[in-house]
Order: structure tokens, then C-alpha cells, then sequence
């Protein structure tokens, strides 16, 4: 499989073994990425992180006039982000000291939810950064480890959903860029920010175009994640097909099985290995997810549903966008992570079945003895995600998340409509202050 130099990127099948025998030379020797699995499947990614100044190391860019012109490209945007970020944050201890500050006012609520934004696309594109810098240890787990699972029809799955992800990312991060620009240029009623420099066109452009490398970062972050765990999704379901086939064989001898399970043995290991390489790289980024998507998604409700907002069409179609895009990142970070746990749960069953129906209750105290250290292994060492081992990824703690989205919401709707009452009372009464006449 080839990734062509061309506008669009082409898919053409590289069988493994001629892959690692031209991508790799030596342990002690630089790796070549090109023609590699990660490299190749993951394409499509690699590709929009360097249009996006989050990618300085692509194979297509490294042996080429443009490796240099691209990291000072990396550089700018790592400066412009991080300066805007604190500019962001700046304004919003700003609000804070002014005399009139309100938590629930609506304009300081949507800066907060920019500032939000900002970060978490700041820390997304750090974290991609740090990524490029472990592209050789993501080829030995991916192209070196769990390899063997490779087949043309999933690499090409692969390779088309990554492009349809990449179009996705691009469509919701241009639509809360144009958002925003048509916001400070008065076309949407929402409400406004802080300006980020100035009210001049540029600077709103400019505004605009950080929050779209921003929602790009993350998407990219969830994506990469994503598709990481999918591959390690297929590479259980085979192992689970070594251990059970769905053709039964004749009983094997004592020999015969204890090659099938020390074949078992590795392979679980390559698998426990991908778990770990990627758990060590985006541990973080699902507790950060999580911890950031109820304040965010609890601000953004409020936005839509204050009750002193005019009915806008505009404005609330914008508000849905900001929903769907932060929905749609924190699904990315959580069902490939729930998928890994259940396959998981499925390889300790599996390991009992392969004892009984693929060995045939083999006696032999090796056998037994192996086939125990087995299952002793896998109950071990769990296929189940941690978020910087604070909880696991399952399917709990989604239900927890949005427990406590639906509880917050519900008390900033009772703390603005009480606002709203106390707003109320003292008009009426400086209005009846009004109309009463002095008495001679």
C-alpha cells in the first residue's frame, strides 16, 4: 500500500512481509517510515496535521526541500495559539474584576467556553506533537507487533474511514470558525466575546482561524485515538479466532499444543503491548475529555436556553454545532476505549473454551500448567483502558458523565431563572418608587 504524492491519496495493498523487510533495517539504524502500517492506514491524518502546522515529520516531507519551511510553519502556530490562549484567559480575569461581573452572564459564559476551546486544542496540538517524536515506537507496536493481523480488505476500511473523519473534523472546524467571524461581525445573535486583538478584519479573521486549527487538534487527537484502538479491536477478535476457530480440528497432541498456546502467549503479549502504548499516550487526554466535556456541555445548554434569549435561528443552529462537535469528540474518546474492555472481557472466556474445545481437555500437566499461566495472564493484565488511572473506560462511567451534565444543567436553568426573578422584582419596584407622588 502506497500513499502517492498527488492531490488525492490513493490506497494500494503492501503485503507486511515486504513492508518491515523495506521499512526496517536495524534496531540500532533511524527507522524509515515510508510504506510502513502506521504510516500508510493513517495517511490521511498525518496528511491534515501537516497542512495544519501540527506535523513537521510526514515521510512525504522529511527527505524534501519542505521539512524546514514546515517546522518553522509548526513553530508559528504553536506561538499563535498559545498566545491567544492566554490572551483568552487573560480577558476572562479581566471580566472578573469588573464591578457588574455576573457568573451567569451570557457573554462571559461563551468566553469561557472559547478559552476552553483554545486550551484543549492547545494541549491536543502539544500532544500530537509529542506524538511524531514516538512514530518509532508506534511502528514497532503496529507494523513489528500486532502486524500478523493485517489484511487488505481491513487496511482499506481503515484507510476510508480515516478520510471520511478527516472530512468531518474539517466540516465542524470551519463551521465554529464561521460561526464566530459572523458572530463579531453582527450576523448571529450570539453573544459576543471579548475581542481577541481588535474589531479590524483581520483580527476576527485571525480569531477564527484559531479556534479552527483548535477544533481540528481535537478531532484529529480522537481520531487518531480512535483508529489506534480499532486496529487493536480487529487484532483481538483474531486472537479470539486462534484460540476458538470456527472449524474445529482433531484433537492435537501434547507437542502441537503447546506451540498453539505459546503462539497464544505471544500474540496476547504484542496486543497487551499496543494496550500500553496506548494508554501511555492518551491516558491523559481521556481524563481531560471527560473532565472538560460537562463544564462545556453545561455552558453551551445554558447558552441555548437562558431565559432572557430572543429566538434566533441562527444563534441556536450555531449553539447545536457546538454541542454535536464536543458530543462528537468525547464518543471518539470513549467507544473505541468501551470496545477494547469487552473484547477484552471476551479473551478470558475464550481461553476456557480453547481448553476445552480446541485442546480437548488435554491432560498433559504442561499442557495444563501453560494453560493455566494463560488465563492467569489475561486476567492479569485486563484489555481495559485507564484515564490517568483515575477510573477505567467503560460503559459506567459514561452514564455517570451524563448524570452529571443533566444535574448541572438543571442548576444553572434554576440559578438564571431565579436571577431573572430577582431582575424582575427590583424593576417593579424602582418602577412603583417612580409613580409615587410627594405629599405637601
Amino acid at each position: 500500500m502506497t500513499i502517492t504524492a498527488s492531490n488525492t491519496l490513493e490506497f494500494k495493498w503492501t503485503s507486511p512481509k515486504s513492508t518491515a523487510r523495506s521499512s526496517f533495517r536495524s534496531d540500532n539504524l533511524s527507522i524509515d517510515m515510508r510504506n510502513t502500517y502506521c504510516d500508510e492506514v493513517l495517511g490521511p491524518l498525518y496528511s491534515y496535521m501537516m497542512v495544519l502546522g501540527l506535523n513537521h515529520n510526514h515521510s512525504s516531507a522529511q527527505k524534501s526541500i519542505l521539512k524546514w519551511p514546515l517546522t518553522i510553519y509548526n513553530y508559528i502556530i504553536v506561538f499563535v495559539m498559545t498566545s491567544t490562549t492566554i490572551r483568552r484567559f487573560t480577558q476572562l480575569c479581566r471580566g472578573k474584576n469588573e464591578e457588574n461581573f455576573n457568573v451567569l452572564n451570557p457573554n462571559f459564559v461563551l468566553t469561557l467556553c472559547h478559552a476552553l476551546l483554545m486550551f484543549s486544542g492547545l494541549a491536543a496540538a502539544f500532544l500530537l506533537l509529542k506524538m511524531q517524536k514516538r512514530k518509532e515506537q508506534m511502528y514497532r507496536v503496529l507494523d513489528r507487533g500486532i502486524n500478523r493481523t493485517r489484511n487488505e480488505e481491513n487496511d482499506k476500511k481503515h484507510f476510508r474511514l480515516n478520510k471520511l473523519f478527516i472530512t468531518i473534523s474539517f466540516l465542524f472546524a470551519t463551521a465554529l470558525a464561521v460561526v464566530q467571524i459572523f458572530t463579531k461581525l453582527n450576523y448571529i445573535a450570539l453573544p459576543d466575546s471579548p475581542d481577541l486583538i481588535d474589531r479590524s478584519l483581520p483580527s476576527i479573521i485571525l480569531e477564527g482561524y484559531v479556534i479552527f486549527i483548535a477544533s481540528s487538534a481535537i478531532s484529529l487527537l480522537a481520531i487518531l485515538f480512535f483508529q489506534l484502538c480499532r486496529i487493536l479491536q480487529f487484532s483481538i477478535a483474531r486472537l479470539i479466532e486462534e484460540m476458538v476457530p470456527k472449524e474445529k480440528e482433531e484433537c492435537p497432541l501434547p507437542e502441537q499444543s503447546l506451540q498453539q498456546i505459546h503462539d497464544v502467549q505471544m500474540h496476547y503479549q504484542e496486543i497487551s503491548n499496543a494496550k500500553v502504548f496506548i494508554e501511555q499516550n492518551f491516558s491523559f487526554s481521556l481524563f481531560y475529555t471527560y473532565g472538560c466535556c460537562i463544564p462545556l456541555t453545561c455552558l453551551l445548554g445554558y447558552i441555548a436556553f437562558r431565559s432572557d434569549k430572543e429566538t434566533d435561528m441562527a444563534a441556536s443552529i450555531s449553539v447545536i454545532i457546538w454541542l454535536v462537535n464536543a458530543m462528537l469528540a468525547l464518543m471518539l474518546f470513549s467507544i473505541p476505549a468501551f470496545m477494547i474492555a469487552e473484547e477484552g472481557d471476551k479473551l478470558l472466556v475464550a481461553s476456557f473454551k480453547m481448553y476445552h474445545e480446541t485442546l480437548c481437555e488435554e491432560r498433559d500437566l504442561l499442557v495444563l500448567s501453560q494453560m493455566s499461566f494463560l488465563s492467569f495472564q489475561m486476567h492479569a493484565t485486563k484489555l481495559t483502558l485507564s484515564a490517568g488511572n483515575f477510573f477505567m473506560m467503560n460503559r459506567k462511567i459514561l452514564i455517570s458523565l451524563f448524570s452529571a451534565i443533566f444535574t448541572y444543567f438543571l442548576i444553572l436553568v434554576q440559578f438564571d431563572a431565579e436571577r431573572q426573578k430577582q431582575n424582575a422584582t427590583c424593576h417593579d419596584t424602582s418602577s412603583s418608587m417612580l409613580v409615587i407622588k410627594p405629599k405637601f
